[in-house]
């Protein structure tokens, strides 16, 4: 968890991004404890860029800071992750329905190369690009809709689902190659003009990982709060 010095990037925001980047990769366990001090040390920081970093994180549900006791990541709850998953699905799928009308050839040879790289990051097993290539088709889909700003409430919703990607590597090699298989249906109904059938596959897609945090709970029930 070592940070690599950026003077360019407050140091608050380069302890958060560490921090957040930690928890969802599950490098920092759910139901772990934290320590303010250990923390500043091992990113190469101060500890009140780390304190802020811990506040931010305990607004989104990540952290859980108990005054007098300390401070812990936060188990997987799993009613929040419903609520993600039914925030996705509203405005993603409305995102989607907007992108058949709205996209150009531009933006459909764009999405076909994210899904490639996709399908290539898989196949190298190099998760960190295959989470990074996930994320930016969607994130295509909220710019090609016109509402690019939309992301940032929909990304803040994925977090409390990311996770679940790192919990077994078994289930989730499948999740990514289901994930893919999504992303290439959904663009094929963008190509064809179907935005119902595009976002019932978006609402498909996002409803699998309900399905998926289901199976981890009965697998992993030490990491989940229901």
């Amino acid at each position: 968890m070592l940070m690599i010095e950026n003077h360019h990037i407050p140091a608050a925001q380069q302890a958060y991004n560490v921090l957040h980047d930690s928890i969802l990769g599950l490098e920092m366990k759910p139901g772990q404890s934290v320590s303010e001090k250990e923390m500043a040390t091992r990113i190469g920081v101060s500890r009140q860029p780390v304190r802020e970093a811990f506040i931010r994180l305990s607004h989104e549900g990540l952290l859980n800071i108990r005054p007098q006791i300390g401070t812990f990541v936060t188990r997987l709850n799993v009613a929040k992750i419903n609520e993600a998953a039914f925030t996705r699905v509203a405005l993603e799928c409305a995102a989607v329905r907007e992108s058949v009308q709205k996209a150009t050839k531009v933006d459909i040879k764009k999405l076909h190369r994210i899904i490639e790289n996709h399908q290539r990051a898989y196949e190298d097993g190099d998760y960190d690009q295959v989470y990074s290539h996930d994320s930016a088709f969607h994130i295509k889909l909220f710019e090609v809709s016109g509402y690019p700003g939309v992301w940032k409430m929909v990304n803040q919703a994925r977090s409390h689902m990311a996770r679940l990607r790192s919990l077994s590597v078994s289930n989730m090699t499948y999740s990514v190659a289901r994930s893919i298989e999504y992303h290439t249906q959904i663009l094929s109904f963008i190509v064809s003009v179907d935005g119902e059938a595009a976002a019932q596959s978006m609402k498909n897609h996002i409803k699998s990982n309900v399905a998926y945090m289901e199976r981890l709970i009965e697998e992993i029930p030490d990491y989940f709060e229901t």
